[in-house]
């Protein structure tokens, strides 16, 4: 992952009430922390998952998830 794109995610789950995480290659990060994310390696391919840790969260949530399904805003050619 680059770090445009981790960078947006940091932004977006700095809006969440509670903690979020991101969890890669058997690795748990801060979703807050963009240099954490970096730290993660995830390269195109990589199965990612995002807990919520307060259900108060789910919209910063969907929002993560669909910045993802998405391709990161990117547009794809």
């Amino acid at each position: 992952m680059h770090a445009r794109p981790a960078s947006r995610i940091a932004q977006m789950a700095g809006l969440a009430r509670s903690c979020i995480w991101i969890h890669a290659n058997s690795t748990r990060v801060d979703a807050t922390s963009t240099l954490d994310i970096l730290m993660l390696c995830a390269v195109k391919g990589t199965q990612i998952a995002v807990e919520i840790e307060n259900q108060k969260d789910m919209d910063v949530l969907n929002q993560i998830i669909d910045f993802f399904e998405t391709g990161f805003g990117e547009s794809q050619k």
